[in-house]
């Protein structure tokens, strides 16, 4: 997986040509591959769905779900993960855009083995930044920083990568996820509005 995510992220950075800005208005489904520092027979699989909304030109805002699990013999690991964010865009020139962010979010664990079931959650507060470039009409890549604060375990920090083919109002993509104690890769589909 990682050697075609530097394929495809490779293939965009090489196009020259320069579109509009990236928009704030979309839904997205997809397939996501997690797993944990601390849980490596664990490789968690499943969905995230997301969705963002322009409020004006400058504020969005954004909401993230994902659910992924893993079942080794008789253990198995469920993590339920959401994030919504408020968000400010600034567009700096033709096809790109930065923005901040602030995001409230909460994680869910149920671990089921045949002594019973035990679940532990955390939500958590944070500040992310992205930028999101369009290299060409079609094809756009980001990239972003969050910093999260716990309200129990260790505030973490993380970045994303990613990149995306547009076909009209459709999207497929690609996206990498690097917490401290974790990652993920996502292959999606979106909807621009």
């Amino acid at each position: 997986m990682k050697h075609y995510m530097g394929l495809i992220l490779g293939s965009l950075l090489s196009a020259s040509a320069m579109a509009d800005t990236p928009s704030y208005n979309f839904v997205q489904a997809g397939y996501v591959n997690a797993d944990y520092a601390d849980l490596q027979p664990f490789d968690l699989i499943g969905f995230e769905v997301q969705a963002s909304a322009a409020l004006t030109e400058a504020f969005f805002t954004t909401g993230r779900f994902r659910m992924v699990d893993d079942t080794i013999s008789a253990y198995k690991l469920e993590e339920t993960n959401w994030q919504v964010s408020i968000g400010y865009q600034m567009p700096y020139g033709k096809g790109t855009v930065f923005d901040v962010r602030v995001n409230y979010g909460d994680i869910a664990f149920d671990y089921t083995e045949p002594e019973g079931k035990f679940n532990d959650s955390a939500s958590h507060y944070s500040v992310s930044s992205h930028a999101r470039h369009m290299l060409t009409e079609d094809m756009e890549v980001y990239a972003g920083l969050e910093w999260q604060f716990w309200k129990k375990g260790s505030d973490q920090k993380a970045y994303r990568l990613g990149s995306m083919y547009n076909f009209s109002d459709l999207a497929v993509g690609v996206e990498y996820v690097k917490y401290s104690d974790s990652s993920a890769y996502t292959l999606f589909a979106r909807y621009n509005f």
